[in-house]
């Protein structure tokens, strides 16, 4: 196997552009401009692009669920607008995350963290909101994403936005397997799920190009095929250039790996059925292959322990829905 290498070479939109090869599964890693420490935590981004399909829920819980077998777990609320992760874990919080983008000069999350009524659990509040805070500069965002990797833990879960906004794509893309895509069976939430899938992808691409002409291209383009087939029948560049390009979009499709979660679902079959479409789409359109990483049933309780402060794996450990909590964290590999 050869070792990842930096490489600097031409860009089809006359760019210099540097990425990191791994030859044999020709994919691209795209890391942060500050270096990573090698001894990082573990980091989760929990994501979907329909409000309402259960991202908060599942991310306290899962997060408690490790946290209990042991694990040091910090839990971020990513929601820069809407932030409620407090209120599932029945607690509030003083220190805001707009201390940490307000903060000058050295920035650190130390100040921030908060401890929750669960033994290695830790949080990371939300915003306040305001327009601001919400909007973060990239380079803000960068030095979030690398204070996170820094943190003394062993996994980072971060509860994202609704929707495909910049901010939440940033965040998604923030990781080698780039977190959880949180579904429901409904056809508009896997429809959304595509979407926000596509705007990783294109938000991806973009980033690596930082061309105005590509942008302008992934416009006129809604899916990945399209923008291939757009590539391969331009007069812009010779064929050698147009294979080079062609394989650098396929590599940097395969470079996104989301799992699957299910919400809401009536039974295992329909979550599998609900997780296939989603992928065989993906898959299709976008050259993007998803795993299904599991499924949480309907459960009436859910909004019972929203209301009470009280994660659903605490209040109702025997419910079905926690021990899907628990089959996940195992296939994480938090035993």
């Amino acid at each position: 196997m050869r070792a990842p290498g930096n490489v600097a070479r031409s860009g089809v939109f006359g760019l210099r552009v540097t990425c990191y090869w791994v030859a044999e599964e020709f994919r691209v890693h795209l890391y942060a401009e500050q270096s990573l420490p090698k001894n990082r935590p573990e980091i989760m981004v929990v994501g979907g692009g329909k409000g309402g399909v259960g991202k908060t829920c599942f991310s306290v819980n899962a997060a408690v669920t490790i946290a209990r077998r042991g694990w040091r777990v910090v839990l971020v609320d990513a929601d820069l607008s809407c932030s409620n992760v407090e209120i599932i874990l029945g607690m509030h919080c003083n220190a805001r995350l707009d201390d940490f983008f307000y903060q000058k000069g050295a920035k650190s999350l130390e100040n921030i963290l908060c401890d929750t009524p669960y033994e290695n659990l830790r949080l990371i509040p939300g915003t306040t909101g305001l327009l601001n805070v919400a909007n973060p500069k990239y380079q803000q965002k960068l030095a979030l994403i690398r204070e996170l990797s820094q943190l003394d833990a062993d996994l980072i879960i971060i509860d994202l936005d609704a929707g495909a906004h910049l901010n939440t794509l940033d965040f998604f893309l923030m990781t080698e397997t780039n977190g959880v895509l949180l579904i429901t069976p409904e056809k508009t939430s896997i429809d959304n799920a595509f979407k926000f899938l596509r705007g990783a992808l294109f938000r991806r691409i973009e980033r690596f190009y930082q061309s105005p002409e590509v942008a302008l291209l992934l416009k006129r383009n809604e899916t990945l095929s399209d923008f291939i087939e757009c590539i391969e029948s331009s007069d812009s560049f010779d064929k050698a250039t147009g294979r080079q390009i062609c394989g650098e979009l396929v590599a940097l499709a395969q470079s996104i790996k989301p799992r699957i979660v299910v919400n809401k679902a009536h039974n295992a079959y329909e979550a599998q059925i609900a997780s296939n479409i989603l992928a065989k789409y993906a898959r299709q359109f976008l050259r993007i292959e998803p795993e299904h990483l599991g499924f949480l049933y309907l459960d009436n309780c859910v909004s019972e322990t929203v209301n009470s402060g009280k994660p659903f794996v605490v209040g109702h450990p025997g419910l079905k829905i926690s021990g899907c909590i628990s089959d996940i964290a195992n296939r994480l590999g938090y035993l």
